[in-house]
């Protein structure tokens, strides 16, 4: 769903063996612009602008603080999506969030995330 940009493995695969999990955490160097057919996220970091679908934008609207976990997430998509199964919501969902991950726009959170800590310097690249 990011424009151009091919389909990633899930790097961190441990956190995958459940079905939920925490959701990345926007890069604070990343601004998004919603669009009427999608959004642009731009890293501030690169210089590089990212296309995202309609869909793409409404996910990263719905990424932390807004929804928390992965179940979460699909549960608001779902309702949204009525017409859509939920495992094809879980599926592309989980594949936007890797691509996210691995161009730098967002990250899963660290421990100290996750205790309430937030450390800035690690979403540096």
């Amino acid at each position: 769903m990011c424009g151009g940009a091919p389909h990633y493995r899930f790097v961190a695969l441990g956190r995958m063996a459940t079905s939920d999990f925490p959701l990345p955490i926007p890069n604070p160097r990343v601004a998004f612009r919603q669009l009427d057919d999608g959004g642009v996220l731009l890293s501030t970091a690169d210089e590089v602008y990212f296309g995202v679908s309609a869909v793409g934008a409404r996910i990263w609207s719905l990424l932390p603080p807004v929804t928390r976990t992965f179940d979460e997430l699909c549960a608001v998509l779902a309702g949204e999506y009525a017409d859509v199964s939920i495992e094809r919501i879980r599926r592309d969902a989980r594949a936007f969030l890797d691509e996210l991950v691995a161009a730098g726009l967002a990250r899963y959170p660290s421990a100290a995330d996750e205790a309430g800590i937030r450390d800035e310097s690690s979403l540096e690249r």
